[in-house]
């Protein structure tokens, strides 16, 4: 935890939490998986070449890739809600300092994190579990679908 802001040390802190959690409930964690970008980059003429057990073993290893993305995607999406939940925590006490009850909280919000440290640091880590999250929108969907697509040809050549 050397280098770390105090944000960051309270997030691992979290994020420990629920790798404990995952390992209790015995939940198998995908790995990363070097062979993917090949499966994902697949030409016409690669389909032709697989027979309908490769078919199968490429469509097992899509299907376990879209199960790794879905894994991140809730993590980030736990990150999220986590720090914003904490920068609220955080400001809820100080935002009448920054206009009167007919302000609007948007109004409110920034200025109060900008003048708390912690809550400055949380909004970091937020943006970027935001735009982590938007990164990952629909990709196990089209992940699944290059699966089917895997799934099917393996069929037909059988």
């Amino acid at each position: 935890r050397k280098n770390m802001s105090r944000g960051e040390e309270i997030l691992s802190e979290f994020l420990e939490n629920i790798d404990r959690y995952i390992k209790s409930l015995h939940l198998g964690v995908v790995e990363e998986n070097q062979n993917i970008s090949k499966l994902l980059n697949f030409q016409f003429s690669d389909f032709e070449k697989l027979t309908a057990t490769e078919c199968g073993s490429a469509a097992y290893q899509l299907y376990a890739y879209a199960e790794y993305i879905e894994t991140e995607k809730a993590k980030q999406k736990n990150i999220l809600e986590w720090a914003e939940s904490s920068i609220w925590f955080i400001i809820s006490g100080t935002l009448d300092q920054y206009g009167d009850k007919f302000t609007k909280w948007q109004v409110k919000y920034y200025p109060a994190i900008k003048e708390n440290p912690l809550a400055s640091e949380i909004l970091k880590i937020k943006n970027n579990a935001e735009s982590r999250v938007r990164t990952l929108e629909g990709k196990c969907e089209r992940v699944m679908k290059m699966a089917d697509v895997l799934n099917n040809l393996s069929r037909k050549k059988y």
